[in-house]
Parts: structure tokens; C-alpha cells; sequence
């Protein structure tokens, strides 16, 4: 996180946005289960994904996304659970429901199903690999493990159908959390926007009574919102996000500026959008996000 108000005091430099973004990338979910028998092969697995969207996939989407399922594009790779563990504070978290904890639990083989999308509306890659994972995760009585946003699915969404727009709603697929220091300021961060190519969003030093949710979903959304109407229409996806340093957000029904700050990411770690006082703004990183509420 850059210095607030600079190193003397002073106004910090505000300069141009530029995050890098890929053209396409990898999503994919993971069925943690134990086998049944006689096993379920991967071409078994993507005809009753093909049978899922068919009851599932609305109009004009599901059309779309048919094709794929056959596709080499869309892979199942099965091995053992140990090859492949999830991450051990998946079963900490207090949202993780009692059937699916168990579920992965005893499990002891995954399956990943994974496609690589295009970051263009509408992402069908995306949807194909969420339709058969869910899928899969029926058919193997599994557990469906979101790899990007790093969560467990609700059994109750495995049949959940998909709208035949698809449209992108952020807070469908990221995750949200916040962490306390010692000094009892909080850091909120996404968890998933690797999905889309784009960097986490933080909010850092945030006052710990205040429900910082709804300010990182919607600035996930206008970063989302952004690279998909640059790449629209487009026959090669644009290579970099130029954004504004001062955004405009709509949070809670009402316009809000904020300024954003981009930290590359280093080795496995993705890079950050930070939000920051707009550069008129005095006082500090907590009295700016006092007033965004």
C-alpha cells in the first residue's frame, strides 16, 4: 500500500491506472468424492454434464454452451485427493455447511474440470466449467470446491440453474473477507477475481465497525465491468486495463469517488487494487471511508 499523503506530508503523485490482463484464463473446480463403482469415466461425466445444462442453462446461453462439453476444451483430470488436497482453513471457515464438510472429508479422489475462458462477454468458459463441475459433483456425490475463490459450494447450488444471459454478477463469485490487526483496523480483500484476469481488491486500515463488503463487491464489479466493455467487439483482447486513478462507483444506491492504486503481483501472490482517499480529500485512509458510507 503506497504512503498516504506522500513522504513529507504532502499530496501523493496520482498518475494513470495500468493493470496487465491476460487474454484468456484457466477456471476450474475440483469434486472431492469417493468413488462408486463401477466408476464414472470422464466421457460418462460429460454426457450428464451435457444432460445438466439441457435442464439447467437457460436460453440463449445454454445453446452456446453445448458445444463445449464435448470439446476438448473442457478437460476432466481425476487423481487422488492427497495429489491434490484443499486448502486446510477450507474446513475452519464457519459458512462451510455440516454435509459438505463431511463430504470432503471422506473423500479420497478429485476430479478438477477446468476450461479456459476468454475474457469476453459472455464467458463461456466459465459458465461450462461451473455447469459441469456442478454437474460432476452431482453425479459423484461429491463436494464442489471453487479453486479461484478458494470456498466450498452449497450442495443446494449444484442444481442451481444458470440465466441465459450471463451475465457477470461479482458477488457470485468472489469470496469476501476481513481480517483485524492489532491495532483494530481492518483489511477487507476479494477472493476469486483471478477468474477474470483482474487483481484482488483491498481496502486496508478500515475502521473495524464498519461493513466494508459492499465497497470491495462493488469496486470488483466496475473493474470487471471495465475489461469487459474494452474487450467487446474486439477480434484480440486487449493487453492492459488503463483506468482512471479517481473512480466513480455507485455504492448503496449513491455515487462515490475513491482512488485506486495497483500492486503488481510477485510469484504465487495476485496483484492488489487498493482503495485510497481521493487526492482533495483530508484526513486519514479511515476518516476518507467513514464518509463513503
Amino acid at each position: 500500500m503506497p504512503l498516504l499523503g506522500g513522504l513529507f506530508g504532502g499530496k501523493a503523485e496520482v498518475g494513470p491506472v495500468v493493470i496487465p490482463v491476460p487474454p484468456s484464463v484457466p477456471v476450474a473446480w475440483r469434486v472431492y468424492y469417493v468413488p462408486g463403482y463401477p466408476p464414472l469415466l470422464p466421457e460418462d461425466l460429460r454426457a450428464r454434464a451435457t444432460r445438466w445444462a439441457e435442464a439447467n442453462v437457460e436460453e440463449p446461453l445454454r445453446s452456446a454452451l453445448l458445444p463445449l462439453f464435448a470439446s476438448p476444451e473442457l478437460t476432466y483430470t481425476d487423481m487422488a485427493k492427497t495429489a491434490f488436497p484443499p486448502p486446510l482453513e477450507v474446513l475452519a471457515k464457519s459458512d462451510v455447511g455440516a454435509e459438505e464438510k463431511g463430504r470432503l472429508e471422506a473423500a479420497w479422489q478429485v476430479t478438477v474440470v477446468a476450461c479456459q475462458t476468454r475474457l469476453a462477454v459472455p464467458m463461456f468458459g466459465l459458465w461450462a466449467a461451473m455447469a459441469a463441475g456442478r454437474s460432476a459433483a452431482l453425479e459423484l456425490n461429491g463436494a464442489l470446491f471453487d479453486a479461484a475463490a478458494v470456498r466450498l459450494t452449497p450442495i443446494d447450488s449444484y442444481s442451481k440453474p444458470i440465466a441465459g444471459r450471463g451475465t457477470l454478477v461479482i458477488a457470485d463469485h468472489v469470496v469476501v473477507g476481513t481480517k483485524t490487526d492489532s491495532r483494530g483496523l481492518a483489511r477487507w480483500s476479494t477472493t476469486g477475481m483471478v477468474k477474470f484476469g483482474l487483481p484482488e481488491v483491498e481496502v486496508q486500515d478500515a475502521p473495524g465497525l464498519i461493513d466494508l463488503g459492499p465497497l470491495v463487491l462493488a469496486l470488483g464489479q466496475r473493474l470487471l465491468d471495465l475489461l469487459l466493455t474494452a474487450n467487446h467487439g474486439r477480434p484480440q483482447p486487449v493487453g492492459e486495463l488503463a483506468l482512471d486513478p479517481v473512480l466513480e462507483l455507485s455504492l448503496n444506491g449513491r455515487p462515490v469517488r475513491l482512488r485506486v492504486f495497483f500492486t503488481p503481483g510477485t510469484g504465487e501472490l495476485p496483484g492488489i487494487v487498493d482503495v485510497l482517499p481521493t487526492p482533495e480529500f483530508v484526513g486519514t485512509q479511515g476518516d476518507f471511508l467513514v464518509t463513503l458510507f
